[in-house]
């Protein structure tokens, strides 16, 4: 039989064995003192358990790191049946041992409360007979019954898994009463870590009373930024007690400055114990030996939890290595049964595994839904369902990577895991602060800034033998499937996200916008964050030239310095407008932390409050430190913020967590640069993209902290499919033309072809969007904080036209301007399509070489331009807004100019005195033609009184013409309601209401008030809208979701109030609304 046969039989073997077991009942019960425990049979009956057939499992500690397929099922702990009762040896959470005589204690990071299981099984596993057979001349024991005290109130670093006690300053001591007496007169075993913080070389003491036991010198530790934050010293002695009895431990410091200090990790009180006279108790040793009982006195040798054995009731000696010496009289009963819930072992194979907290599972359960219903096979697991599956009901980090391998390694389909809920490094809420929902995994590191981490990639190393992870290049493992985390606090947020997944993947956004990807940069440092964004930007343009490149560099804009800082307004706007518009992705280097981008404050978390609602969010990518720390029970990162923020933000990061250098942030950029749009017409999800991403960028911990916070099966809205481009053709011989020429009028043909079949797809009906821009040319930055930068750009527009497809046919005519001889050869023509009922898109891209032509000299009129304000395309335009949509058509035979080519010859829209606007980039040729077109803009800073608006446009032979508009604003300078309605009304389950006013473009505040007729008030709820539309509509009572003020039939009185945040001018309206 092969070896792959035999893994493939041994497995299916063991999940067999796993589902049956299962499907049986088993509680949970806790357990905080290592000690031998009993059942009685009436206790077993309450369970529904014969005596005989109690069987007890679980591990002894937290979970082993390193994934064994043993650690996937159940482990049983043998019992002793003795009577009418169960005995069975169980040990507390905090572990001990000795090796060679050195003690290594394990602290549970996880819990001070280790649980157990018990349950039916038709062969219980039972503890074996010692042989007492002992030869005269075998050693007696010696051993030891610890004592440790730990500290646990300080994480350094809020980071890493190790906690130290209160500071221990200069002058003062750390003192605990333990009252410890030995029976023995050996020496007593001390051992520990201790840690200092100081800048200068400095001690601790260990002492009891003024007896000093150990001395211990440390290293100072640099005075830097991001140097170690502490030295710590492990130590073992012996020493002797006055009179074997020890009654205080002090701990004092000695070192200079005032922040220096000292601290306890912790110390370990080894009580000599020897054989001829043994206590009561745990009793440890380093090698076997043989222990004599008292005549009232049991023992187990218990040097392996699952193999314990028992000097028989007729002995009272023994050989062994660690016992536990107990009385009958004194065993405790097993108390506190909880039903244990086995979902975890029960599910199926499915892509998607969703863990979330109970509080958060309707949230879940929702994503679930919508999952479910684009295809893709996922679960919703609690981690409370975990935890009793695959933790032994031990809220241990482990299970739930347990949990992961066990249904990655039932067949092939597992490919992410989304977690939804916050993790933190504060897994016992020591500190308080946001709740620890799901955990996250935290390093050994907790002193170095630039070492230590929280990750979820832990839950993705699922290959047998993975999971150890040492903190080194050669503990580098990789990860086998993709892990994202939504770290919700509240079923709001939760929900919060799942709305905005849910808009982002049904393609609630403009369908028009052509993929793009963002490049935002830092300034100053030698123009480093530049060179790697540019860096990333080439190989799109090489790679992937479909895909648009959007250069955003700090050092584009203006920058003030106000006391020595400086700012940009300018750069500000800049992203904010990008975002507003749509990216696929926004990728940003250079400095940062966890609320702020740049020195400048280009954004920082506060922004996001202001931002309009954004219909297609970006997904994130920042190469900064620390801007995606989420693993603070204190503080909430701009990263968490913009993830969880409603209709706007981010819809996913890729995102640092701790300080991190610049040439691993541009590796592990690099890679997810090289593989986001590997996939093409068929993109990857997030969660393969960051598997690939991190797997390719392995630097030791230096990239672990790194995270996804997302969904990772969500997949980037690529479009599904290709368009062709088949023949460009010149308009008036019909002839098929590999180039361009200016002022040449030509045919595009075009074809939406499916990727996989390469066929036409003639049920394609719907628009198309069709661009074509100069080839990338140089650019230059400012020179702010350094030298000017060079970089490439695709900023000249030569033609952007729309039309229609049918049945899989795209037509454009187009014609190109001139005067681009010095400066282009080629252009890209890029063409996207969208069928606005399917969602469906395709896209295609084109480069050819394009000829400057001189330019034919006839003497036109210039375009023809009509303007509509708010939908009236005649006079007179009177209205009460500030704001206004402005729309003009323009037609011309030779087209319209809008390369920017000549300065002078810009597309522009001018109100009043103020500087034109460019709207070059706004005009859209439409109806497949490039002699006709139009421009919509949303023009802000109308005056009260008479207003005058100028378009002037330019055709590409250079013929001008500008049209003027006279708009009266009456009643801006307060707000108002101009319209509002409520429906259904009558209603018996709920009414909506809708709001027009006229400071559309501001801050508002709606309240929605209903009283009844007696003048009681029912219900009232306010909304915020950012940069308000002009119709508000967001805003329903749904009649019953308040069970204090359940209202009966009848008529009721609505206000609907409106306030503005920049004048607080204010308006209301009211009504009636009948409920039956």
């Amino acid at each position: 039989m092969s070896m792959g046969l035999r893994v493939v039989i041994s497995l299916i073997l063991f999940f067999a064995v796993e589902l049956s077991h299962a499907q049986s009942n088993l509680f949970k019960f806790p357990i905080t003192e290592t000690g031998i425990y009993k059942i009685t049979a009436s206790e077993a009956n309450s369970l529904g358990v014969p005596l005989n057939q109690i069987a007890f499992y679980g591990f002894p500690g937290m979970l082993p790191q390193e994934l064994d397929s043993i650690q996937l099922r159940h482990q049983e702990i043998p019992s002793q049946l003795v009577g009418n009762e169960i005995w069975v040896f169980l040990v507390g959470p905090h572990q001990i041992e000795l090796n060679e005589g050195t003690p290594f204690y394990t602290h549970h990071i996880y819990s001070d409360t280790l649980h157990f299981l018990i349950g039916k099984s038709e062969q219980p596993k039972r503890v074996d007979l010692l042989n007492t057979t002992i030869d005269p001349d075998f050693p007696s024991f010696l051993g030891y019954q610890f004592t440790t005290l730990k500290g646990e109130k300080v994480n350094l670093l809020n980071s890493g898994r190790t906690w130290y006690s209160d500071p221990i300053r200069s002058g003062q001591s750390l003192n605990f009463n333990v009252r410890l007496n030995a029976n023995s007169n050996s020496p007593w075993l001390i051992s520990g870590k201790l840690m200092t913080q100081s800048i200068n070389s400095s001690t601790m003491r260990i002492l009891t009373g003024d007896t000093i036991i150990e001395e211990l010198a440390f290293d100072p530790i640099p005075n830097t930024t991001y140097g170690i934050k502490g030295q710590e010293v492990q130590f073992q002695t012996l020493f002797n007690p006055t009179n074997q009895s020890l009654s205080q431990i002090r701990l004092t410091f000695q070192g200079q400055g005032g922040a220096s200090a000292g601290y306890l990790d912790y110390l370990t009180i080894g009580i000599p114990v020897n054989g001829q006279q043994v206590s009561d108790g745990l009793i440890i040793g380093s090698t076997s030996g043989s222990i004599s009982l008292q005549s009232d006195q049991n023992a187990w040798e218990v040097s392996d939890f699952y193999q314990p054995k028992s000097i028989g009731f007729e002995s009272s000696n023994g050989i062994g290595t660690n016992w536990f010496v107990f009385k009958k009289s004194e065993i405790k009963s097993l108390t506190n049964f909880q039903p244990v819930l086995q979902k975890a072992r029960e599910v199926e194979e499915v892509e998607l595994l969703i863990i979330t907290h109970p509080r958060l599972q309707s949230a879940a359960n929702r994503l679930l839904a919508h999952k479910k219903a684009i295809g893709i096979s996922s679960e919703v697991l609690t981690t409370t369902e975990i935890f009793d599956g695959f933790g032994y009901g031990n809220p241990d980090l482990t299970a739930i990577r347990n949990f992961i391998a066990t249904s990655f390694h039932k067949g092939a389909k597992l490919q992410n895991v989304l977690i939804l809920g916050k993790g933190t490094f504060d897994y016992k809420g020591i500190l308080g602060g946001r709740p620890n929902l799901v955990p996250i995994y935290t390093s050994r590191n907790s002193l170095n800034p630039l070492n230590t981490y929280s990750s979820d990639d832990y839950f993705g190393l699922l290959d047998w033998g993975q999971g150890k992870w040492e903190e080194s290049r050669e503990g580098d493992e990789l990860m086998q499937i993709g892990i994202g985390r939504i770290p919700a606090i509240t079923l709001a947020e939760a929900n919060s996200f799942v709305d905005k997944l849910i808009a982002y993947e049904s393609r609630e956004f403009d369908l028009s916008a052509f993929p793009s990807f963002t490049v935002l940069a830092d300034d100053g440092d030698n123009g480093i964050h530049m060179r790697d964004s540019e860096a990333h930007a080439n190989f799109l343009r090489s790679n992937h030239p479909e895909i648009k490149v959007n250069p955003l560099f700090l050092d584009r804009f203006e920058q003030t310095s106000n006391s020595g800082r400086q700012s940009s307004e300018a750069a500000k706007k800049a992203l904010e407008a990008q975002l507003d518009q749509g990216t696929f992705i926004l990728n940003y280097v250079g400095h940062g932390n966890e609320t702020t981008l740049t020195a400048e404050e280009i954004f920082t978390v506060s922004d996001i409050d202001n931002w309009a609602n954004q219909s297609n969010p970006a997904l994130w990518v920042t190469a900064t430190c620390e801007f995606g720390r989420h693993d603070s029970p204190f503080i909430r990162s701009a990263a968490e913020e913009l993830l969880i923020r409603p209709a706007k933000g981010a819809i996913g990061l890729l995102t640092t967590g701790r300080p991190v250098f610049s040439s691993v942030n541009f590796s592990l950029n690099q890679a997810f640069v090289q593989e986001i749009f590997n996939g093409g017409f068929e993109p990857q999800n997030l969660g393969e993209v960051f598997k690939k991403t991190k797997n390719n960028s392995l630097n030791g911990v230096l990239n672990r902290n790194f995270s996804l916070l997302g969904d990772p099966s969500l997949r980037l809205p690529y479009p599904e499919l290709n368009i062709s481009i088949k023949d460009i053709s010149e308009a008036q011989s019909g002839k098929s033309k590999d180039t361009l020429s200016a002022f040449q009028p030509y045919l595009i043909t075009a074809e939406i072809i499916d990727p996989l079949s390469g066929a036409l797809n003639i049920g394609f009906n719907g628009n198309y969007k069709i661009e074509i821009r100069g080839e990338a040319i140089p650019n230059q930055t400012l020179g702010d904080e350094n030298s000017p930068f060079d970089f490439l750009e695709e900023k000249v527009l030569l033609f952007q036209g729309s039309g229609m497809v049918s049945e899989g046919i795209i037509k454009a005519s187009i014609k190109i301007p001139g005067g681009f001889e010095d400066l282009l050869s080629m252009a890209n023509i890029r063409i996207l399509a969208w069928n606005s009922d399917s969602k469906t898109r395709a896209l295609g891209l084109k480069s050819i070489e394009i000829k400057d032509e001189i330019k034919p000299n006839e003497p036109g009129e210039g375009p023809q331009i009509q303007i509509k304000v708010e939908d009236k395309d005649q006079a007179p335009f009177v209205f009460s807004s500030p704001r206004l949509t402005i729309e003009a058509h323009f037609s011309d035979p030779d087209g319209i100019q809008i390369s920017g080519l000549n300065p002078e010859q810009n597309l522009e829209i001018k109100l009043n005195d103020q500087d034109p606007i460019i709207l070059n980039e706004n005009f859209v040729a439409t109806n497949g033609s490039f002699s006709e077109g139009k421009i919509e803009i949303s023009l802000d800073g109308f005056e009260e009184g008479l207003n005058t608006i100028e378009i002037s446009a330019w055709d590409i032979l250079g013929n001008g013409n500008s049209v003027t508009a006279p708009v009266e604003i009456l009643g801006s300078n307060r707000l108002q309601i101009l319209t509002h309605k409520v429906f259904p009304n009558p209603s018996s389950i709920e009414s909506h209401f809708e709001v027009t006013h006229n400071r559309p473009g501001e801050n508002i505040n709606l309240t929605l008030e209903v009283f009844s007729l007696t003048g009681k008030i029912l219900f009232s709820e306010t909304k915020r809208f950012v940069k308000a539309s002009k119709e508000l509509n967001d805003l329903s009572w749904i009649f019953f979701q308040t069970q204090a003020n359940y209202p009966a039939k009848g008529t009721y009185i609505y206000k609907l109030s409106l306030e503005s945040e920049s004048d607080n001018t204010f308006d209301s309206a009211s009504g009636k609304l009948v409920i039956q």
